[in-house]
């Protein structure tokens, strides 16, 4: 488990950077991890958030048979698990990290918990295809239109880092 951003911050100084990163079950959502500890091993000390964003359950094929109260619990069981895992490579390579569990619109919550929790950038992996746009909901887009005052920065699976805004919006 990460621990808390302020027991670090005082070994780390006022200049780190802090990144937000939200994470998925996915590999893809990962990117931004190798990121962070690209940025730290570059002699850029830099603070982890890490996000996990539960949508809420409205589905009445599923709430027939649980209450909002089950869902909730198993849902933030899942993120916390989630964000435990997703922690571990920062963890190892000395990166400073924090896990937030929220449930609320995906897109909206990253945006919200950037500014609240004073993040510097938001770290995504790069969009899928458009192709694959059509299929699913495509929250890298959405954040990167709807990000207000935190800039956004994509990355590939290495941890490079995209200018985001790019040709593929």
């Amino acid at each position: 488990m990460c621990n808390s951003l302020a027991d670090q911050t005082a070994g780390q100084g006022a200049g780190a950077r802090r990144l937000l990163i939200p994470v998925d079950p996915s590999e893809r959502s990962r990117w931004g991890l190798q990121y962070a500890i690209r940025l730290q091993r570059n002699g850029k000390p830099v603070q982890a958030v890490l996000l996990f964003v539960s949508e809420p359950v409205t589905a009445p094929e599923i709430l027939r048979f649980r209450t909002q109260v089950e869902i909730a619990r198993f849902q933030a069981k899942c993120g916390a698990l989630i964000l435990h895992d997703a922690a571990q490579p920062l963890v190892a390579a000395g990166v400073a990290c924090r896990e937030i569990y929220r449930q609320g619109d995906i897109v909206g919550e990253i945006g919200d918990a950037a500014e609240q929790l004073g993040c510097d950038e938001i770290v995504l992996p790069l969009p899928h295809a458009r192709i694959v746009k059509l299929l699913a909901r495509d929250v890298v887009r959405e954040v990167i239109k709807r990000a207000k005052s935190v800039p956004v920065v994509t990355t590939d699976a290495t941890g490079v880092a995209e200018r985001a805004g790019g040709n593929w919006l």
